[in-house]
């Protein structure tokens, strides 16, 4: 049975356990009553010593990745950044082995550099103040030393580049100019037909290119309108697939754009938010949601413009490494893809004959909720009649499909825009 996150009224949670009700006991929800420093150090303390060895790549990920949410909102975390080193200090205790040895663990795995590098940066950061750069094992002498070795140099991604160039700047280390790089990741970002057709890596290079060139939202990307309907045709994807992970970056990237999302989008997120389900003790290897639930706490601070609502990074149990199960969903881009496929294969067949058998379809096979779901999805947005012109891909690989114009090449009937 497919299970549908609704776009409009709020419906009831879903369990992670397969739709049991989870042991109050062992489940830790939104809205705990701890302390917001005593739950920052137990998360830290699961993430550091509990869920993987330090010498697993994956390690690195996760560690680099809760230190980044909390340096995103730590100006409303108590006991982080700001005057309460102590407190900082005691919270994140269990990094500081890592970040004191660092300097040999960049030098021994210099391919993790840009890891490595932005666990020891959040970590000073939360601190409140930056090791002297004179000291081999700041981030700082770190940064320094990847610039002079050239990391930078290795990476074939402008993307992975952009990133590098971001984290350095970071302790004031401006890279040699590459030419081209920011206009390559803008041009990469304005083609927005790419992001009408389901592939999540280019979703999440397109997110992160925005990420980079605003800072995280400290300034202006600098981009046009064509890369915000680029990340709208992202999200209409993301949504169809149930994707909060995605979904959550992308309006992430869309505020950091001076853009307002889709609010059925963001309606989505929230409940999202309230039916993660996480349990201590719970983790044994492979992945979990813990990415999704960062990016929802992310995207909800980005969405107040504020710091991280109270009760949403609630006290995990100490010593124990927690798991993070996102909520239970499956998605209609898979049978809507399918039934799609075989409908366009006349390349005359009109885009609004193709949504209607397609609603039809979804109706049929996944029922009325789903149904709505999806008529509610094509509402949510302006953008998505000329999204379903490109998603619903009609004809054969061999019909004349694209026209060279002054612009260069551009859909046929679907025109570039500024």
């Amino acid at each position: 049975m497919t299970v549908i996150l609704p776009f409009a009224a709020p419906g009831s949670g879903i369990a992670a356990s397969g739709g049991q009700s989870p042991d109050p006991e062992s489940v830790i929800g939104p809205g705990g009553d701890r302390s917001a420093a005593s739950s920052v150090a137990q998360w830290v303390m699961s993430f550091a010593c509990h869920r993987r060895q330090a010498q697993d790549a994956y390690w690195l990920k996760e560690n680099a990745e809760l230190l980044s949410l909390l340096n995103i909102t730590r100006r409303g975390t108590p006991g982080l950044g700001g005057t309460a080193g102590t407190r900082a200090e005691a919270a994140l205790v269990p990094l500081r082995p890592f970040y004191e040895d660092a300097a040999r663990t960049l030098r021994f795995f210099p391919q993790y550099y840009r890891f490595i590098l932005s666990i020891c940066l959040d970590y000073e950061d939360l601190l409140g103040h930056s090791v002297p750069a004179a000291s081999t094992g700041s981030a700082a002498g770190l940064a320094h030393w990847v610039a002079q070795q050239g990391l930078v140099e290795a990476e074939l991604s402008d993307l992975q580049r952009a990133e590098a160039r971001q984290l350095l700047a970071r302790r004031g280390i401006v890279l040699p100019v590459n030419p081209g790089l920011d206009d390559r990741l803008r041009q990469f970002t304005r083609r927005s037909q790419t992001f009408a057709i389901p592939n999540r890596k280019a979703a999440y290079e397109l997110t992160h290119i925005v990420f980079y060139l605003s800072d995280y939202g400290r300034r202006d990307p600098g981009v046009d309108a064509a890369t915000q309907r680029s990340l709208i045709y992202a999200g209409l994807v993301a949504g169809l697939d149930q994707d909060v992970d995605l979904l959550s970056e992308i309006c992430i990237a869309l505020r950091y754009c001076g853009a307002t999302p889709p609010p059925l989008w963001e309606q989505a997120l929230t409940r999202a938010i309230g039916q993660f389900v996480l349990t201590p003790d719970g983790f044994s290897g492979g992945m979990d949601g813990y990415h999704a639930y960062f990016v929802c706490l992310w995207w909800q601070m980005a969405q107040r413009g504020a710091s991280l609502p109270d009760g949403l990074l609630p006290a995990a149990t100490a010593g124990q490494g927690l798991h993070i199960c996102a909520p239970n969903a499956q998605g209609l881009l898979r049978p809507l893809s399918t039934c799609v496929m075989g409908l366009g294969n006349n390349a005359h067949v009109s885009p609004q004959k193709l949504w209607q058998g397609a609603v039809d379809h979804i109706t049929e096979q996944c029922g009325q909720a789903a149904r709505r779901e999806l008529l509610r999805l094509g509402s949510s947005t302006p953008e998505f009649a000329e999204f379903w012109q490109v998603f619903s891909r009609p004809g054969h690989a061999t019909t004349r499909t694209r026209g060279i114009g002054a612009d260069g090449l551009s859909l046929t009937g679907h025109p570039r825009r500024g």
